[in-house]
């Protein structure tokens, strides 16, 4: 216990620096970036009345611009944060496993915002699903998912179909990294003789893998998603 106490005090500056930068994930983005997104069903009804050949109707381009921004941050806060846990892992042998799942967290969150500023438009995409109680908004999605069904896809949808499958491939990406890194260590784990700890990283590996493959299937055929998405699924 004394030798485990003295090492947090050694590492006091990183575990101080970890704290920050997690309630600076948390609280810094919606000082600058503040929502709900309230006007999303009636920005997204212009959106689509005006067939999107002129790009973003103001409002819509402004929620936009708000959701990139948020995301940006987050993702900024995230490396760095994500940085120092796997120093917290590294260095502090005790608390291997607890700064390594933390460092695991802090990896899947970052690949969201890092969606979210690559794919603003997209990101908000899910958000349409949850106001079904927006009549114009459910009768616009009812449009949107026959066009994806029977065509023939206005220039606004083409937008809509973009973004989705750029929020995908990002994901895939960048969740194939993770997969990788995850796969390395686990091998490394294996190469030491340490068969037990080689499954801790082996089975996240596995997940993210099934992730890529998913993500992968999404963007080769991505009209059935998009429907299903836009329909809470």
């Amino acid at each position: 216990m004394v030798s485990a106490t003295h090492t947090l005090r050694r590492n006091a500056g990183l575990l101080a620096m970890a704290f920050l930068l997690a309630v600076g994930f948390f609280l810094v983005p919606p000082l600058f970036f503040p929502g709900p997104f309230d006007d999303l069903p009636r920005a997204f009804a212009a959106y689509w009345s005006s067939g999107g050949s002129q790009g973003f109707p103001a409002d819509l381009h402004h929620l936009v611009e708000q959701n990139f921004g948020y995301h940006l941050v987050r993702a900024a806060v995230a490396l760095p944060l994500l940085g120092v846990l796997v120093a917290l892992a590294v260095r502090l042998r005790q608390f291997r496993l607890l700064f390594a799942a933390l460092s695991l967290a802090v990896a899947a969150l970052m690949i969201l915002n890092v969606q979210g500023f690559v794919s603003p438009f997209g990101t908000l995409l899910p958000q349409l699903a949850s106001r079904s109680a927006d009549a114009e908004l459910t009768a616009d999605l009812a449009h949107v998912r026959d066009q994806l069904a029977h065509g023939p896809i206005s220039p606004a949808l083409h937008v809509m179909l973009d973004e989705y499958v750029r929020w995908h491939v990002v994901k895939g990406v960048l969740t194939g990294l993770l997969a990788a890194a995850l796969a390395v260590l686990s091998v490394q784990a294996w190469r030491r003789d340490r068969r037990w700890y080689s499954l801790l990283p082996a089975a996240p590996a596995l997940g993210a893998l099934l992730v890529v493959v998913a993500n992968a299937t999404t963007v080769a055929n991505p009209e059935p998603g998009l429907s299903l998405l836009l329909q809470g699924g």
